[in-house]
């Protein structure tokens, strides 16, 4: 497989890490030589040795074909560089969030899936596919009675992006400042949102009843700091809290109905997570853990993304389907508005 990667910043980076055992080649793109040379270091530094099969070009014009093309750069670039690469892949992959929170970019994405059939288009919403996730939809899953409630929080801080972009000196120098841009709480940590939609039983007919957004505004930024929003869909009342502000970070689902509860907690220790399963009607509580390290986190799509390319299948509910990122984006222009 030969792989194309459309910007070399800290997730192109982790991207490439994680695709390089089933490619063949791995081309990486960026407008900017400095950038790419700060990648191989960064490179190095994560996983130290530099891998020979990925190629570094500023080339960003080149039109060969690709079996895959993953889209890294800030949101709002996405639509565009997917535009001009349409015809070069069959495959794409297109990091979270989608887009800027656009309407008439949003459904640019939608005429682009259905004018393009034939093609796989993934976004990264990766967190779907951890183990701990997996195992907490069968636990869900396993449940003949629909779930009452739906809590997810991803509630971070900026610390963690500015350490891994250790050459900004602030906030301000990044698209993570500018919501128009695709930043703030809402977008960078979007991963909740589309959990929420994950677990629950018939995500598009989620619809917001409440929500809370605080901005941080001046000359220079202008993002939301804090997200929570209320949301439901028939029976499932659904709960989702993200931010910039939480130290430590606080990554967790919590499902419940009259017959369970359960509580995945992402990073439980260290990078592991854990389910807490608790049945009422037996009293019994069980506990699941699940070890991972960073890397792990890009490994799972790329493992998933590979086998479809390789056996060249559809996935009947896919879910890195761009379909669900759609949704989600809908659903955080709502809010916005």
């Amino acid at each position: 497989m030969i792989i194309k990667i459309i910007g070399s910043g800290s997730a192109g980076n982790h991207i490439a890490y994680a695709f390089e055992q089933y490619a063949k080649k791995i081309y990486m793109f960026d407008l900017s030589k400095k950038e790419l040379n700060r990648s191989k270091k960064i490179y190095i530094s994560r996983y130290k040795k530099w891998n020979k099969n990925i190629i570094q070009s500023s080339n960003v014009s080149d039109q060969k074909f690709y079996d895959l093309a993953i889209i890294s750069t800030p949101p709002s670039t996405h639509l565009n560089i997917l535009k001009k690469n349409i015809q070069n892949s069959n495959n794409f992959l297109i990091e979270k969030p989608l887009s800027e929170p656009n309407d008439k970019t949003i459904e640019s994405f939608s005429k682009i899936i259905k004018d393009y059939k034939n093609k796989n288009f993934f976004c990264g919403y990766n967190h779907r596919l951890f183990p701990s996730t997996q195992k907490l939809k069968k636990i869900i899953e396993n449940q003949k009675t629909e779930l009452d409630s739906i809590e997810v929080n991803f509630k971070e801080n900026t610390g963690g992006f500015l350490k891994a972009h250790y050459w900004l000196k602030d906030l301000s120098k990044s698209y993570l400042s500018k919501y128009r841009e695709g930043g703030g709480s809402l977008l960078e940590h979007s991963h909740a949102l589309n959990l929420a939609q994950y677990f629950c039983k018939e995500p598009s007919k989620l619809k917001i009843i409440n929500k809370n957004i605080q901005f941080v505004k001046n000359k220079k930024v202008f993002y939301d700091t804090s997200s929570s929003l209320i949301l439901n869909a028939n029976q499932n009342l659904v709960l989702v809290n993200q931010n910039f502000e939480t130290l430590p970070i606080e990554k967790n689902v919590t499902v419940a109905n009259k017959n369970i509860f359960a509580r995945l907690i992402y990073n439980y220790q260290n990078n592991d997570d854990k389910i807490f399963f608790f049945n009422k009607k037996t009293k019994k509580l069980k506990t699941f853990k699940f070890i991972k390290k960073r890397s792990d986190d890009f490994k799972y799509e790329a493992s998933f993304i590979s086998n479809i390319i390789k056996n060249n299948t559809k996935i009947k509910d896919n879910p890195l389907d761009i379909k669900h990122a759609i949704l989600t984006m809908k659903l955080i222009r709502k809010s916005f508005k």
